[in-house]
């Protein structure tokens, strides 16, 4: 059976997921940076890491169980920042609730190492949704942020829910979400 690769994030609803979909197609289009597009807007809980394929259902088993400890909570997005020199993002504000959640899961898949491929060295979170990297060039970069740098974001949802999403060889797909109900 093969490994499969998995990601845990928080995905905005909409209208807010189209309004930030159309700020990655702007990227796109003004400076040439594509690869943000291959999946939807998200906040990353647990970095990517693989499981077998027939693990699955365990894996949503114990994410079922996992968003039964939480409650719903806010989630701001406040402007714009960087990760120089390839990534230009939306910022997320930090707060308790994100940083509680996200390094309890992160512990999760560190005690689970016959589930989770999760070697990940561990560092400070810095919750944020990606409007370009990796296919963004250097000189792409600097005119991307001098475009982003000066503009307002101010948007907030409610985190409900998070979402498993698969990988399916071009592109992420959320394939099921699992609500929070403490």
């Amino acid at each position: 059976m093969t490994n499969q690769l998995y990601l845990i994030a928080f995905i905005p609803p909409n209208p807010l997921r189209d309004k930030i979909q159309q700020l990655k197609l702007e990227v796109k289009e003004k400076f040439n940076s594509s690869h943000s597009l291959n999946s939807p807007p998200h906040i990353t809980l647990l970095n990517p890491f693989r499981i077998a394929e027939n693990m699955e259902d365990k894996l949503e088993s114990l994410l079922k169980d996992f968003a039964r400890e939480f409650e719903p909570f806010k989630i701001q997005l406040n402007d714009f920042s960087t990760f120089p020199p390839r990534v230009v993002f939306i910022d997320v504000k930090k707060s308790e609730s994100l940083n509680v959640i996200q390094q309890k899961l992160e512990q999760a898949a560190r005690s689970k190492p016959d589930m989770f491929s999760y070697n990940y060295q561990q560092r400070e979170y810095h919750p944020h949704i990606t409007l370009a990297f990796k296919d963004l060039t250097k000189s792409n970069f600097y005119k991307a942020w001098d475009e982003f740098e000066g503009r307002e974001f101010d948007e907030d949802f409610i985190a409900d829910r998070f979402h498993l999403l698969k990988h399916n060889g071009e592109k992420w797909l959320p394939i099921k979400d699992f609500q929070l109900q403490k």
